[in-house]
């Protein structure tokens, strides 16, 4: 009878597979790439609208007013029409038309601004909206959960093999020690009758949780047990800094993007854009007191 099956299914289950590495499991990933950098475009667009937003809800709440124009030449001409003198007027409009000009233009610019601060506002808020609603419509996430399954099957396969093999050895090993220590068994007693402990013999140690192996096992060190429960417990550093620096060269890197979903028709709330530099409100010593005046009717 042969009691030792790990001999003959284990050299059935541990062939060793050629070229088996997770770098070889990546393999196209263009159409998740191509999908991450449209996305981190998007994502550029969206905090350059969000940035004139901000700009332009500072200006309609008056926190940023536009800058006052120069009016000096334009009040001086004023005031040669006023007088009426035409000559003096004619040659004031020789010497500073180009001034006039864009002393005009500042003006009508800064009054366009303040003028235009809620219609900007609410173009942007739109805009702001149909660019979420762009990221959403390019984004396929059921692509992207396909991809990394099927990256991660091929490492999943090759541990489940090597498991298989591991629990033959482990199997083994236990076999071992309880057929030893079965045949080994002595029941000491006293000459007076009573019961005495005899030799404790320990070949397998307790596993302790999150080990992969109990520290104690006959014939191997404590050192070489705790490195391999260590290395059990921790990524392979090197391999996840290789998987990694692939992937961000194949495109497949989504770190830190955003996907931005719009509003409903039905929703009334503003376009969320906070302001990076908000502006201090400096209230006034007795702006806390409140007033109050009684008016009697006569």
């Amino acid at each position: 009878m042969n009691v030792n099956s790990f001999s003959k299914k284990s050299a059935a289950t541990a062939k060793p597979v050629k070229d088996a590495s997770p770098l070889n499991d990546i393999g196209d990933v263009s159409a998740v790439a191509e999908m991450f950098q449209r996305l981190r475009q998007q994502n550029a667009q969206y905090d350059q609208a969000i940035a004139a937003l901000v700009a332009a809800n500072r200006i309609q709440d008056g926190w940023d007013k536009p800058a006052e124009p120069k009016m000096t030449l334009t009040i001086q001409r004023e005031v040669l029409v006023g007088l009426g003198d035409m000559d003096a007027l004619a040659q004031f409009d020789q010497e500073h038309q180009e001034e006039l000009a864009q002393e005009q233009a500042a003006r009508t610019k800064a009054v366009q601004q303040a003028l235009e601060a809620p219609v900007r506002v609410k173009a942007m808020e739109q805009y702001i909206n149909y660019l979420a609603a762009q990221m959403v419509a390019g984004l396929d996430e059921s692509r992207i959960d396909e991809e990394i399954r099927r990256i991660f099957r091929p490492s999943a396969r090759r541990m489940f093999e090597a498991a298989k093999t591991f629990v033959q050895a482990w199997r083994e090993m236990q076999s071992m020690e309880a057929v030893l220590l079965h045949r080994v068994r002595l029941t000491h007693y006293s000459v007076t009758g009573d019961h005495r402990t005899g030799y404790h013999h320990e070949l397998i140690g307790r596993r302790r949780d999150g080990e992969l192996l109990p520290t104690l096992i006959e014939g191997l060190t404590f050192e070489e047990l705790r490195d391999l429960n260590d290395q059990f417990t921790h990524h392979d550093s090197e391999l996840v800094t290789a998987l990694d620096n692939a992937l961000c060269s194949a495109g497949f890197d989504g770190w830190g993007l955003k996907v931005y979903h719009p509003k409903s028709k039905n929703d009334e709330r503003r376009i969320y854009a906070p302001d990076p530099n908000p502006p201090k409100k400096h209230l006034d010593a007795y702006s806390g007191m409140a007033a109050v005046v009684r008016v009697d009717a006569p």
